[in-house]
């Protein structure tokens, strides 16, 4: 929970190079939506767009940290490769526990109205809002035991290549990153649905459009409650956040794993002094 705190500061410096790159994401978004029409692999399409994303706006924290490399597309690939089919799997094991879930509210007598989640979605009931919390928790969990994972691939996105350990970190502050989730699920209200990426694109091309046909914006411009502007720019945010949340807790754990190693190193060092000293204890007992 501390580092959750403690990647307030870092998510400023991911904000702004995560909200320069939310354009041109919405574009590849977009190209790389069109390869999902190929048989069989076009089922890992969308997974692996997920995982691009989030390579992205990680290195994008990383960055902040003082972490930036060039990268390699190959090993990215690579990479948005691997954990898509990993995401495939866990996928149908998600969707069995939010059916498990519907089937066991159903059963306790609950209807569920979609004008409920909505309103638990805008804030406006705490009832829905717990339910819809609780219905998308298995999501989010999953995603944020992966945060650091991910994170590891894309700091080793580089030139130098990717490792594969997929599972390095796995679970890691699994809590504090979903509640950075739930921030930014409510934060963005409706256009949560959406997600920045889609929000900020469709917002330029608005602009472009707007200005090319010398027309005024069709969104408002202030910041006020319920904006598109206003959500898309506090999504970024909380996304920067969750980026700079991941990357501190993988920092943490790349720390705490290396310190076991010098501690088990130490011991296996120590080992053949205490050998030593235990025959020769022995060896004075027998003289004796």
């Amino acid at each position: 929970m501390f580092i959750l705190v403690k990647a307030l500061p870092l998510s400023l410096g991911t904000f702004w190079r995560y909200l320069i790159l939310l354009p041109f994401l919405g574009i590849g978004m977009v190209f790389f939506s069109l390869f999902s029409i190929i048989p069989v692999v076009g089922l890992l399409v969308p997974g692996m767009i997920s995982v691009w994303l989030m390579i992205v706006g990680l290195r994008c924290a990383l960055a902040a940290r003082g972490r930036a490399q060039p990268m390699s597309w190959g090993t990215v690939l690579t990479a948005c490769f691997f954990f898509s089919i990993i995401f495939l799997c866990v996928g149908y094991g998600v969707r069995l526990m939010r059916a498990g879930f519907l089937w066991a509210v159903t059963a306790a007598g609950i209807q569920i109205e979609p004008f409920g989640l909505f309103a638990g979605l805008l804030g406006a009931s705490p009832y829905w809002s717990g339910f819809l919390v609780a219905f998308l928790a298995p999501v989010a969990i999953t995603s944020a035991a992966f945060a650091v994972p991910l994170t590891a691939a894309a700091a080793s996105s580089g030139r130098e290549g990717w490792d594969y350990k997929a599972f390095t970190g796995f679970g890691r502050g699994v809590i504090g990153l979903s509640i950075v989730m739930a921030v930014w699920m409510f934060s963005g209200h409706m256009f949560s649905f959406f997600g920045e990426v889609v929000m900020a694109s469709g917002l330029v091309i608005a602009t472009i459009l707007a200005l090319v046909n010398g027309e005024s914006l069709p969104f408002q411009t202030d910041l006020a409650p319920w904006t598109a502007l206003r959500g898309t720019l506090i999504m970024t945010w909380a996304s920067s956040w969750y980026f700079a949340t991941a990357v501190l807790t993988w920092e943490d754990h790349i720390a705490k794993t290396a310190a076991s190693r010098v501690r088990q190193h130490d011991r296996l060092v120590s080992k053949p002094d205490e050998i030593r000293a235990l025959r020769l204890s022995r060896m004075r007992k027998t003289d004796k």
